[in-house]
């Protein structure tokens, strides 16, 4: 109730002090700004708790006998205001039957929360950051939900407040191929050759229709994180881990081994794994990847012998001597530094001893040489060498004679 102050001021001053007339003022004042206030026309502004915003890029796919959950970790309230610290992470699963061909899915939300990841396992993720979780299935569910599918939601939670649910991802449950164990290198002359022992088909997938089973090869040419940067499925079973940008990428897919690269270059060192996929009418399942190889494509293959060696002899001519011109064929293998030139006397070449004309290798199939012991018959082969090092099988040899000196 307020006071009547129009009574008050014709009221006779005496009656009223002075001092109660300006409490009675200010009283009045404070009323009326809440009352007015409070019958402010529109709807009342309502406080929303500092509830982390939804995650909205939830993803799911099975990896051999587990299903990799990712997301993105909340950076804002749903007011806009930035997270001070990770939030907690609930995450739930539950299995429902896959619908049928004709029928469109409509997904609820499950109810059975599986994993709660605390904050402080986050603290190595920043805000913004993908996140994956690693859903390791029983033996019990692969069996009972073979061919089902598993509906997946995520909520976090900051300040004791709840997000509201992420969107749902169902992933097709099916029986994953063996992994591939024995993965093996070998480097030849025009390829990199990769072996291993083919997968058997998964058990009981005869009961869910025909299925065949595939490989995916991948190949990293970054040879400082070629096996120090493990594939997905090699993360700790369970346990929750960053999403690393893995360096390999797919470069093909085959029915049986072996995988010929012929796209490599000698001299560098490459990372391979394989992944075996099972191929079902509704679906594929990838199986975890297999360890890791590194391969060093390194060239032990020495390049073809040359042809076409031919010596001319010239005979001595003023002041200049006696000598035999060699040439022979440019070679046309790859990487070739250059020629070496070897010479042998008649009476050695059965024993096989020849002696190297040249220093190091020669850059031009063309040499002159200057025996110093006329009227003996010499013998010439040359070979090729790459720049590893690699030298050829000598080329067919030639021998010539070279004229006795008369006086």
């Amino acid at each position: 109730m307020f006071w009547d102050l129009k009574r008050a001021r014709h009221a006779p001053t005496r009656n009223i002090p002075g001092s109660l007339i300006s409490t009675l003022v200010s009283l009045n004042f404070i009323a009326a700004l809440t009352f007015a206030g409070c019958a402010a026309p529109g709807q009342p502004i309502t406080r929303r708790p500092p509830a982390p915003t939804p995650i909205s890029d939830l993803s799911a796919r099975q990896v051999g006998d587990s299903v990799s959950v990712t997301f993105t970790l909340p950076k804002q309230t749903v007011q806009g205001r930035p997270l001070t610290s990770p939030p907690q992470v609930d995450i739930y699963r539950q299995f429902v039957p896959a619908p049928a061909a004709t029928q469109s899915a409509s997904l609820a939300p499950p109810s059975q929360q599986i994993v709660t990841i605390p904050p402080q396992t986050l603290q190595q993720y920043r805000a913004g950051q993908p996140y994956s979780f690693l859903d390791v299935l029983s033996r019990a569910d692969l069996s009972a939900h073979a061919g089902s599918e598993a509906v997946y939601m995520v909520r976090t939670r900051a300040a004791n407040h709840d997000s509201a649910n992420s969107n749902l991802v169902a992933v097709p449950i099916f029986p994953a191929p063996q992994a591939v164990t024995d993965l093996q290198g070998e480097v030849t002359r025009s390829a990199i050759i990769l072996s291993w022992t083919p997968a058997a088909t998964p058990q009981a997938a005869a009961t869910l229709g025909p299925v065949s089973v595939r490989y995916r090869i991948y190949r990293s040419s970054n040879t400082s994180v070629a096996t120090s940067t493990p594939p997905l499925s090699a993360v700790t079973k369970g346990i929750s881990a960053p999403a690393t940008s893995i360096p390999f990428q797919q470069v093909a897919e085959l029915s049986e081994p072996p995988y010929r690269d012929t796209n490599f270059t000698f001299g560098q060192t490459y990372g391979y794994y394989v992944i075996s996929v099972a191929q079902y009418a509704a679906a594929a399942v990838e199986s975890e990847a297999s360890p890791p190889i590194e391969v060093t494509a390194r060239d032990i293959f020495p390049p073809p012998a040359p042809t076409g060696l031919v010596a001319a002899v010239e005979p001595a001519n003023g002041s200049t001597p006696a000598h035999v011109d060699l040439s022979w064929d440019i070679s046309s293998a790859p990487n070739v530094a250059g020629y070496n030139i070897y010479r042998s006397t008649a009476d050695t070449v059965s024993a096989d001893r020849w002696d190297r004309l040249t220093s190091g290798p020669l850059l031009t199939p063309a040499f002159r040489d200057i025996p110093t012991v006329s009227g003996k018959q010499y013998f010439y082969r040359v070979t090729v060498v790459d720049i590893f090092g690699n030298e050829s099988a000598p080329s067919a040899s030639v021998n010539v004679s070279l004229p006795a000196m008369h006086e």
